[in-house]
């Protein structure tokens, strides 16, 4: 099947629900005051976009795949299929960065996030699975009930963020930084009593 481009296009103001978007290539276009709920797209590819204020809630894909994606002062609530959405090869980066973001019921899996920075966002409910999220900065982020399972947190900066729940046993940690009081909740993984 054919694919439609998009190059360089500003999409603005547009509200979609229910629809089912396939075979469409998006390349350097921004999305900007724009909503997505309970849409899908299949055979999609997303190279080079920004999404600004925009609102992404309960978001699936097939067969796609997203590039150097940006998103600054989006709500991403419901979004299961990150890694759905990796570029082929997996090794690339399919988000460059979230700025000013609220996620929420988020999984992100098997994703690459060395060094990411995701200070300045928040992030509730969601979850890390196998993540390599080495070096990267949690700085002040608020992280209610959100969890790192099985990830690679080495000299990850997680100081003054709140409400995580990382697994230690399962979880790289080494050199990880966290401030107090909040590390104490570390703990809770290791089913021990403090008295």
């Amino acid at each position: 099947m054919q694919q439609t481009f998009y190059e360089e296009q500003l999409i603005k103001d547009k509200k979609y629900q229910n629809i089912t978007k396939e075979h469409c290539k998006f390349i350097d276009c921004t999305f900007e005051n724009c909503s997505f709920e309970d849409c899908r797209i299949m055979g999609c590819v997303f190279i080079n976009c920004k999404f600004y204020n925009c609102n992404i809630i309960s978001f699936t894909s097939k067969h796609s795949e997203v590039k150097n994606a940006a998103f600054e002062k989006c709500n991403l609530i419901g979004v299961h299929c990150w890694n759905d959405l990796l570029p082929v090869g997996r090794y690339a980066h399919s988000i460059d960065k979230f700025k000013a973001c609220c996620m929420k019921y988020n999984s992100f899996i098997e994703m690459p996030f060395r060094k990411f920075d995701f200070s300045g966002n928040t992030i509730q409910e969601s979850i890390f699975e196998k993540c390599d999220l080495q070096e990267s900065n949690f700085q002040d982020c608020p992280l209610e009930a959100t969890q790192f399972f099985q990830c690679d947190i080495r000299k990850a900066d997680f100081r003054d963020a709140k409400g995580y729940e990382i697994d230690i046993p399962s979880n790289k940690i080494k050199q990880a930084k966290f401030s107090y009081p909040e590390v104490t909740g570390l703990l809770k993984s290791l089913e021990i009593i403090i008295d």
